[in-house]
């Protein structure tokens, strides 16, 4: 899917180049950068330290699970382990990502953290429903609900995203009609000027 909003802006920031002052295209940038730029603050840099350890160490024990279990554990469990190894090291990097630049970019980096959490939730919802199928029993309808429970939680972020990600387009938008009244304001006092 992707993002209208980006070529919205890409379009603005053309006509911007062509119609308006050096002044007004930096005071657009600024704005537009301070509405999707969010700066870490220690809480948030604590956060996204926690999440890149937590990762790294997930990844690391379920990798270490995969490679030093024996031949007999089942093909379905290792895949499983396999991809909570690839889970943990993917939302590692992602947290050294926003700790290397010091900011959360809310477009970019909200949204390949929304998209990693559905997609790895419901590929292990697919996985957790072949093992509780593989070995029925009154575990395997305990792993399914928490399967579940993952799913919706994961889609419950999905949504947060979606509708944070409107808010900004509109915010966006209202910043794009801002620019647009200054610049008519910067061109009817040029005007002016040019009639005394």
């Amino acid at each position: 899917m992707t993002d209208r909003s980006d070529r919205f802006s890409d379009r603005l920031l053309e006509l911007e180049q062509k119609h308006t002052t050096a002044t007004l295209r930096e005071r657009y940038r600024r704005a537009v950068e301070a509405m999707l730029l969010q700066p870490l603050t220690p809480a948030l840099t604590l956060l996204h330290a926690g999440v890149a350890l937590a990762g790294l160490v997930g990844a690391g024990v379920c990798a270490s699970l995969v490679v030093g279990e024996p031949d007999t554990l089942p093909p379905l469990s290792r895949a499983m382990l396999t991809l909570c190894a690839a889970f943990g090291a993917s939302w590692s990097l992602w947290a050294a990502g926003v700790l290397r630049r010091g900011a959360v970019h809310r477009r970019r980096d909200r949204a390949a953290a929304a998209r990693m959490a559905f997609g790895f939730t419901l590929v292990a919802l697919l996985m957790l429903a072949a093992l509780a199928a593989a070995s029925p029993g009154p575990s395997a309808l305990v792993m399914l609900v928490v399967a579940l429970a993952m799913l919706v939680t994961a889609a419950v972020v999905m949504l947060s995203h979606a509708i944070e990600q409107a808010e900004l387009r509109g915010r966006e938008q209202v910043l794009a009609v801002e620019l647009g009244l200054a610049e008519l304001t910067e061109v009817l006092r040029l005007q002016g000027r040019a009639r005394d």
